[in-house]
């Protein structure tokens, strides 16, 4: 990762222990399969998503290899209304479950950006350890491949990434089926959207996911759709005006979002002087907060019925949007990011962040205090992951 003037490297925020800390959420499955928790004590599942993110940001490729193992076993193989299951669509929450008020379906493949995270966790393997990632690709090149394939279906004539409903049904048992999944940041109080959607971050993940797949494969046919993806959704969804948050069938919503400089992270270097970098710094202002980015506007939030990706600041997020800004010379968002950092403790999930007029800041931790990937993001900020000492996204 390259250095940047006034900004303070990922090794200065010392905050993860020495001993291993991912113990604690390592488990060993009835078929002697070993997986990892993404957090004590409410995810009993397992979450592709959140193991990948972690093993990506920690640099830890006994997390990924036994995550892309374990999601490859359960990789969709038909279609299916009541699961969300698909032919090549990796799962959300293996066994899913079924959520109040969304009985007779079940949440086991609710992720738009999970099939893209199982590429980009490929390709991070392939570099951590080799040795793991030929084993991987000599037994599992089909399921890879089978990924790229539910991506393209996914794709429309502009190369855009759509969520569609499964098939037979118009909804899924999430309402958002991108990492934040609990329900839009619609100040208009809509709870979900009208399908088909496209959410700019989950299209930057796809995007960034066939980059890898043509890599592991070999196909630069494919490296050329990623390529369009990443210069039509700049050009499109990061614009001088504004940032959209996801269109839908009646809809595009523009506003500041976490997202924005979440995408940061999967795109790259190269798409540099494609970003109006001026406009997304102004941006991120009404997201700051004394120890990161919030993921959603106060006067947006407000509004939502649920504020579990409202105002608040996810720890797992700041180590991406550091990792972007790096990235692209953004010194002053990196800065922003990493003041998480002494507040992680043992893996804390979230926190909300209270302003006074006065001047006073409460800092209110939510959710899970264990939380895998926000481990993840203790041990980038300590300087003890791969990503932290290099390129790889």
């Amino acid at each position: 990762m390259c250095e940047i003037e006034n900004t303070p490297s990922a090794s200065n925020f010392i905050v993860a222990p020495l001993t291993d800390p991912f113990a604690l959420y390592r488990q060993e499955e009835q078929d002697g399969r070993t997986i990892y928790s993404a957090g004590f004590p409410s995810y009993p599942a397992n979450f592709s998503r959140d193991t990948f993110l972690a093993g990506i940001i920690a640099g830890r490729s006994d997390i990924l290899s036994s995550q892309l193992e374990y999601s490859a076993a359960y990789q969709g193989k038909v279609k299916d209304p009541v699961t969300g299951e698909s032919p090549g669509r990796i799962h959300h929450e293996q066994p899913g479950a079924q959520l109040v008020g969304r009985e007779g379906l079940y949440t086991t493949y609710n992720a738009c950006d999970t099939t893209s995270l199982f590429l980009i966790a490929c390709e991070h393997l392939a570099d951590l350890d080799r040795f793991a990632s030929d084993k991987f690709m000599a037994s599992k090149r089909n399921s890879i491949e089978s990924a790229v394939e539910h991506i393209q279906e996914q794709l429309d004539e502009d190369k855009f990434y759509r969520e569609c409903p499964p098939v037979g049904s118009d909804m899924y048992s999430l309402r958002v089926t991108y990492w934040k999944d609990s329900i839009l940041p619609n100040k208009n109080s809509k709870l979900e959207p009208i399908y088909p959607v496209t959410y700019p971050l989950a299209h930057f993940i796809a995007a960034r996911g066939l980059l890898s797949a043509s890599r592991m494969l070999n196909k630069r046919s494919i490296a050329t759709i990623a390529s369009e993806m990443f210069a039509n959704g700049i050009r499109n969804f990061i614009r001088p005006g504004g940032y959209m948050v996801y269109e839908d069938a009646e809809e595009r919503v523009w506003q500041e979002s976490s997202d924005e400089l979440h995408s940061l992270a999967y795109i790259p270097v190269r798409y540099n002087k494609l970003l109006p970098k001026t406009d997304i710094l102004r941006r991120s202002e009404i997201l700051k907060t004394a120890i990161g980015y919030m993921c959603t506007p106060s006067e947006v939030a407000i509004h939502l019925s649920d504020g579990y990706h409202g105002d608040v600041v996810w720890v797992f997020e700041q180590a991406l949007i550091y990792y972007g800004a790096t990235k692209f010379d953004m010194g002053r968002i990196a800065t922003v990011a990493a003041q998480v950092a002494p507040y992680i403790g043992e893996g804390q999930e979230l926190f909300k962040v209270i302003e006074t007029e006065v001047g006073n800041i409460e800092i209110i931790p939510k959710g899970n205090n264990c939380q895998l990937w926000s481990v993840a993001a203790a041990t980038y900020f300590a300087g003890r992951s791969a990503l932290a000492k290099r390129s790889l996204l």
